[in-house]
């Protein structure tokens, strides 16, 4: 058990390090306006969540899930046996 522990351990720092990595991808402005956007929640105005997609496109989410899927591996997935 404790070599599980050690290796979950080891994942979740390796996802740590590509969060910082894609958060370090804005500017300070850009983090605090983010952060006060989420704040509203769901009640944004346009161009409110206009920003908000500008923000995140920055940090290329989809890229970040890429780098950390092999991390974390496929689990849960069911493909043809």
């Amino acid at each position: 058990m404790p070599r599980l522990r050690a290796i979950q351990w080891m994942v979740l720092l390796d996802i740590a390090i590509v969060a910082r990595e894609r958060w370090t991808r804005l500017d300070a402005s850009e983090r605090r306006r983010l952060a006060e956007i989420a704040r509203h929640g769901t009640h944004m105005s346009k161009r409110d969540r206009a920003e908000l997609r500008r923000i995140v496109d920055k940090l290329e989410l989809v890229d970040a899930g890429r780098q950390v899927l092999p991390i974390v591996g496929r689990r849960g997935k069911r493909g043809r046996r």
